[in-house]
């Protein structure tokens, strides 16, 4: 192949060098509005008045929107369809009478600038009548903050997988507890949106960094009352996503603001506001239990979880069952069972984020192997070598065959390159020897997906056309995070059509102009769109070769395309470039070189990472340091190398943050952690250089040239792997994540205690 596993860099990299390309926040409309918000200051409660007359007195501002002079609009920020699998009621108004957290949007103030608009919007006064609040497991499940007769847990259910229980009395039981903290996303962009309403033709548009058009118009339309084809939602450049931008909360308000105001708006929200009042990754905590035979044999899995879903339900429901299925993409596990729990608190609403909850659980179950290995006396590399699925067996919840596994691969190549026997030999000598600094070695593994498929069906559709000069436009449903997935696309388009990929233009998702799409999200990207766009490429080649078997009075099959040109298979000295095929296409046949491709997948073949890494602990500061990583992945044919290894890199970084560092926080009074001066992120000078193995001889029978995902595989063994290590290093049971310097100091003294 001439494109496909080269090195490339991302389409718009220039453009992102230089400050020249523009991101939503950059974008500015004729007559446009600037809007600022204004936010709920209490967790809980009613809003019983505003006076708005400090506020519309400032110069330059044109209206304060809120609750007592706007409509009721009501929306659910997670719904992504126009009918999803699970009912998601309305739950939230886009101005609220009835806040739930500190950041509930109360009202928002359109300006003639943003300045005046946040100048004006600290002017505004709300009263309220304050109610109990929970901000954390224990008083929510007291129902501290429920009103009479509610209750709590908003949600409960169980899920057995597998036919048969295993007779347990011969096996070994290991238990393990963990608890997970919030995270925020902390993408390089803040939210950002624009929204332009004509009334004359009642059309709406709206512009904004998000991971779903299609599911922004659905949303809108029903809420405003508008058909889906007067509502136009276009996707924006994107500085980063990691699931933040897969739920909609500016959308609503700049879609109302428009319509009431008859003006273009935008909305930007800074770091502070991003934080507090988008949302954020559930808390977690739970027990795993497994059933081992003496050999190691895993039996039985039960999960016993519990999900703080925040002030609304939003994908709670989703997010607490999905991940348990990924068990099965990576290990053997006859028959699992899993009990959920959801409750609400008067805190940041719990929303979408990187692997979507499957870095959450796999820190229980590589917690439990790591556990059981320690019991049983074995090496922790062998147990799961004796557990992980192998080519062809069967992924017994979804029923799908996993096809061409490489965990156990992935498992023996890294325990060699990273020398596990001997490194956890050194480990044992250095802490021996060292009383201040302890070292430990763990792997962490995990499986995931590469399509909805097969809970639902997946499909996408892709169009292309080839201009008069040869050069093609595609048209395809993309939301590229700032992660490579246009420039992927276009090597794989280029791939079929042997043509450069600086002649191939691609536009992001645009509800006018490109084929309808779920979005962004469940990892489907180039497994799904990416298919589909190699189908459409194989297609217009088709009609490339057609076209000048037309001109040459040559069989097609005769012909073949090189480097943007047609040759003749046994005379070389003929030659039509894309330029005269096209050229003669219109002038003779009336028409243009068109094709498209509509895709839908059948398969959803297991996509697994094994990441190895050592830590040295600092058990006087408490602090952790990441000496050394190999992640390992699985990956098919990797597209792009060097964007799949980058990928990779970023997940790392940010897994091992979400393992030593990074909490999203409440004081007693509701008020979260609102700025990264309290957030503290993992950044790159902290870690080592980090190395990479792609494993590419299991390809996938669907995916493009047997590509599967990367995106979110790469997180998830992350915290997983560095937790082992932390514990290892220890010869501790540390529980919950993050493992910040106050929880390791504050186990080694208790340890010193006893």
């Amino acid at each position: 192949m001439k494109l496909v596993g080269t090195a490339q860099p991302i389409h718009d990299a220039r453009g992102k060098a230089t400050g020249r390309l523009r991101f939503a926040c950059d974008m500015n409309l004729q007559n446009m509005a600037h809007l600022a918000m204004v936010f709920s200051t209490i967790p809980h409660g009613y809003v019983t008045a505003i006076d708005d007359s400090a506020a519309l007195a400032v110069e330059g501002v044109y209206a304060v929107l809120h609750a007592f002079n706007t409509p009721e609009y009501r929306f659910n920020h997670y719904r992504t369809q126009f009918q999803q699998a699970q009912p998601l009621p309305p739950e939230e108004c886009v101005l609220q009478r009835y806040v739930r957290f500190i950041g509930d949007r109360v009202a928002v103030v359109a300006a003639k600038d943003e300045e005046t608009a946040r100048r004006a919007a600290a002017l505004v006064k709300v009263t309220y009548e304050e109610l109990p609040f929970a901000v954390d497991f224990d008083d929510a499940l007291a129902g501290k903050h429920c009103k009479p007769g509610e209750n709590p847990v908003v949600d409960e259910g169980t899920l057995t997988v597998g036919e048969h229980q295993p007779d347990e009395e011969a096996g070994v039981v290991v238990t393990v507890h963990n608890e997970l903290s919030r995270l925020h996303h902390a993408a390089m962009e803040t939210h950002a949106c624009l929204a332009e309403y004509d009334p004359d033709e009642d059309e709406l548009t709206i512009q904004s960094p998000n991971q779903a058009v299609f599911g922004i118009r659905t949303v809108i339309a029903d809420m405003l009352g508008m058909p889906y084809n007067r509502v136009r939602v276009v996707k924006t450049t994107m500085g980063g996503s990691f699931g933040g931008k897969q739920e909609w909360m500016l959308e609503p308000v700049c879609a109302v603001a428009a319509r009431v105001l008859k003006r273009p708006v935008k909305l930007v929200y800074n770091r502070e506001e991003t934080m507090r009042s988008t949302y954020c990754r559930s808390a977690m905590r739970g027990d795993l239990r497994g059933v081992f035979r003496r050999d190691g044999t895993l039996l039985r899995l039960d999960l016993d979880i519990l999900l703080d879903a925040g002030a609304y339900i939003g994908n709670s429901l989703d997010y607490v069952r999905a991940p348990f299925g990924k068990f099965f993409r990576c290990y053997r596990v006859p028959f699992a069972t899993l009990h959920s729990r959801v409750v609400s608190t008067n805190t940041t609403p719990s929303g979408a984020f990187r692997s979507w909850g499957v870095a959450e659980y796999y820190v229980f179950m590589e917690h439990l192997m790591n556990t059981a290995a320690r019991q049983l006396n074995l090496d922790p590399v062998e147990l799961r070598v004796k557990n992980v699925l192998l080519p062809g067996e069967q992924d017994i919840k979804m029923q799908l065959p996993v096809e061409e596994a490489r965990t156990k691969e992935c498992l023996l190549q890294g325990a060699e390159h990273f020398r596990w026997k001997q490194r956890r030999a050194e480990d044992a000598a250095f802490n021996a020897k060292s009383t201040r600094y302890k070292r430990g070695t763990a792997v962490g593994c995990a499986g995931h997906t590469n399509t909805y498929y097969s809970r639902f069906n997946d499909f996408a559709g892709v169009e292309a056309r080839m201009c008069d000069d040869g050069t093609v436009q595609a048209n395809v449903s993309i939301h590229d995070h700032g992660c490579g997935t246009v420039q992927a696309f276009k090597m794989i388009l280029g791939e079929e059509l042997d043509l450069p990929t600086d002649l191939i233009r691609m536009k992001e998702a645009d509800t006018g102009h490109t084929p309808y799409d779920y979005g962004c999200f469940s990892s489907r990207s180039t497994f799904v769109l990416g298919r589909a766009v190699q189908e459409c490429g194989k297609n217009l080649k088709r009609e490339i070769l057609n076209t000048a078997s037309q001109m040459l009075h040559i069989p097609a099959d005769q012909l073949y395309v090189d480097r943007g040109t047609v040759k003749r298979r046994d005379y070389d000295n003929i030659c039509l470039t894309y330029a005269d095929i096209s050229q003669w296409a219109i002038l003779n046949r009336r028409q243009e070189l068109f094709a498209d491709a509509r895709y839908h997948n059948l398969t959803n073949p297991t996509v697994t990472g094994t990441h190895f890494v050592q830590v040295e602990v600092d058990t006087w500061t408490g602090l952790t340091k990441v000496l050394d990583y190999l992640a390992l992945h699985d990956v098919g044919q990797a597209i792009n190398p060097a964007l799949c290894i980058a990928q990779t890199q970023g997940a790392v970084q940010m897994g091992c943050g979400a393992a030593l560092r990074e909490q999203y926080t409440y004081d007693a009074k509701g008020r979260p952690v609102s700025s990264l001066s309290k957030y503290h992120l993992m950044n790159a000078p902290d870690l080592p250089d980090i190395r990479v193995e792609l494993i590419q001889d299991g390809r996938s029978q669907e995916g493009p040239f047997g590509a599967k995902s990367i995106g979110e595989i790469g997180m998830a063994p992350v915290a997983a792997a560095v937790a082992g290590a932390v514990n290892q290093a220890l010869d501790a049971d540390l529980q919950v994540i993050p493992m910040d310097p106050d929880r390791v100091l504050e186990y080694i003294a208790k340890r010193g205690e006893a």
